[in-house]
């Protein structure tokens, strides 16, 4: 109750002239790389919003530099000194008073922390924002990544706080390398801003997932296709690579059948293609 008086007051607090000046915290959860920047109306009191802070020391200082910087012995309040100031992990309203030195830190409710990755898949540029129901849990789903490629997380698509990890899965730190991808397939990505746990996994609904569920048969001149629903194309081939038979984008319920009229005791291929899958059948009719 007395850390959110005080930052009532300190956002109320406006009793002189002020020169405009940059403020932002650094610390730990950046691995005291970049600023990231507080915004004022008044050039007086400095406030960054429902930010989340990992656990560790930070300061604030001026014009992104160590000319003018403060630190503080106590949390989550208090006066400034030459310390760092021993933050706890949580989500907060932050606010400093910079004539006085006065700073507090007031625990608020989760919100979204602007969590995105970059990496080789997309140059280095343009972040991919994943997607968070509770400001905790991030995720995005079916991303195509470059094998051999690289990527990190970061916050608000800069690099004051990006976080690398060991591999595919782990736990993520601002002090992490770049990210490591073997393949070039589809992946299902998540990330925990509280605990910094991460997974890159190969997405659920990847070639290999979706054709293991379709069963083909071909019995009596007729191809029967159980496990899929949607739209695909039907072809078949002899040896050669002559085209035998084109079905164009037909629609496929399960117990699906058609007829195919393939060669007799010959190699032929029948093959099922959809939005995203290829699956062929190798047969030799009688």
């Amino acid at each position: 109750m007395k850390t959110k008086l005080l930052f009532t007051f300190l956002l109320i607090l406006s009793l002189q002239f002020a020169t405009a000046q940059s403020i932002g915290i650094i610390g730990d959860f950046g691995n005291w790389g970049d600023d990231v920047d507080m915004t004022t109306t008044n050039n007086l009191i400095y406030t960054k919003l429902g930010y989340f802070i990992s656990a560790g020391g930070l300061k604030f200082r001026q014009d992104d530099a160590w000319t003018n910087s403060w630190g503080g012995d106590t949390f989550p309040a208090g006066a400034t000194s030459g310390n760092n100031i021993p933050v706890t992990a949580g989500f907060y309203d932050i606010a400093f008073l910079i004539d006085t030195g006065d700073y507090v830190f007031s625990t608020v409710a989760a919100t979204d922390q602007n969590v995105s990755i970059i990496g080789d898949f997309n140059g280095w540029a343009a972040d991919l924002v994943l997607t968070t129901a509770d400001g905790i849990n991030y995720t995005a789903t079916n991303v195509s990544l470059v094998s051999g490629g690289e990527l990190k997380f970061r916050r608000d698509a800069n690099w004051a706080v990006s976080y690398g990890g060991p591999g595919l899965t782990g736990t993520a730190s601002p002090t992490g390398a770049n990210i490591a991808i073997p393949s070039s397939v589809d992946y299902d990505i998540s990330f925990n801003i509280e605990t910094f746990a991460y997974s890159i996994a190969e997405s659920s609904l990847g070639l290999d997932d979706v054709t293991k569920n379709i069963n083909m048969f071909y019995i009596n001149n007729t191809l029967k296709i159980n496990g899929y629903n949607g739209k695909a194309s039907i072809r078949a081939f002899d040896i050669s690579g002559r085209l035998l038979q084109n079905i164009e984008k037909i629609q496929i319920q399960n117990s699906f059948s058609q007829e195919i009229n393939l060669p007799k005791n010959q190699l032929s291929f029948i093959v099922l293609e959809g939005e995203n899958f290829i699956k062929t059948l190798k047969v030799i009719a009688n």
